[in-house]
């Protein structure tokens, strides 16, 4: 296998601020742009019912407008009645922004706090173009193994080779404390408790010929969809080499990938199969 010159587009997905300049040197965890985005979560709170009023009547219980923060069971709006002996009040369900206060309804809406959003470098490598409020592209040079399937994010750690040959499956039994931070890679299949076992043991990402789907979704907790994947919240991600079901990985593959046992690998489980064809990577940087 050959070295590679590898180009990566590293952007925030709005406008913010870019951390690098032209001919910097970055490392994976290097920030490279950060900002903000809008919360999609909108809360609807029935305001007059919270307090018992009439729809109409909700705006002259408000303690906060259109604009004000607030923070999550804070009180928003209040009714003392009976010479203050009962209260009724309304809480924000969540930290964020009062949006809207509709008065003819009696409800306001509540959006949650900007979400911070940053890219970081993921190859260790140099600054070649700057990509205004958004971001840059990095050049690396190394490895690089394109998957056929994925499943979480962008994730960096040491290659470690946990089978003898490309045949073998990862099982539970592979999987050591010593692999807290590893990449790890398996031979033809790895199975639910190995995902597992690996997931409790803090790797950072299993490589493997093929997983049974069934396992992939008990895994998952839920049906794998054909949209993209990536943004999974596994703490582990997992990148197939082969495909479903029991699959060697192609001797050259594992022979190249024993040979880089130890060396950082740069991996990115996201999959997209639809409208544009987008393949989990892994990237071992050259030293």
């Amino acid at each position: 296998m050959k070295p590679l010159t590898i180009r990566k587009e590293r952007r925030i997905p709005t406008r913010g601020e870019v951390l690098v300049g032209l001919g910097d040197t970055v490392e994976p965890e290097t920030l490279v742009a950060r900002g903000v985005v809008t919360n999609p979560d909108v809360r609807e709170l029935r305001v007059n019912r919270m307090l018992e009023v009439d729809a109409e009547q909700a705006k002259d219980y408000m303690l906060k407008g259109e604009g004000d923060p607030v923070d999550r069971d804070e009180v928003i709006a209040i009714r003392r009645s009976f010479f203050g002996r009962q209260t009724k009040v309304a809480r924000s369900p969540i930290a964020g922004t009062i949006e809207s206060v509709l008065a003819r309804s009696g409800r306001v809406l509540i959006r949650g706090d900007p979400i911070p959003v940053e890219a970081a470098a993921h190859v260790p490598g140099k600054i070649v173009d700057l990509i205004e409020g958004e971001g840059a592209v990095v050049e690396a040079h190394g490895y690089r193994v394109e998957g056929v399937f994925g499943v979480g994010g962008e994730a960096r750690g040491p290659l470690t080779v946990a089978v003898d040959d490309p045949d073998a499956p990862l099982t539970s039994s592979d999987i050591k404390d010593s692999h807290k931070g590893a990449v790890i890679v398996g031979g033809s299949l790895v199975t639910l408790d190995a995902l597992r076992a690996a997931q409790k043991a803090g790797a950072r990402g299993v490589l493997a010929g093929g997983v049974d789907q069934k396992d992939l979704t008990y895994f998952l907790g839920r049906e794998m969809g054909l949209g993209i994947t990536g943004d999974e919240d596994l703490g582990l991600t997992l990148i197939l080499l082969g495909g479903f079901g029991v699959s060697p990985v192609d001797p050259e593959v594992f022979e190249f990938l024993r040979g880089s046992e130890g060396r950082l690998a740069c991996i990115d489980g996201s999959t997209q199969i639809r409208s544009r064809v987008l393949r989990p990577e892994i990237i071992i940087p050259e030293p």
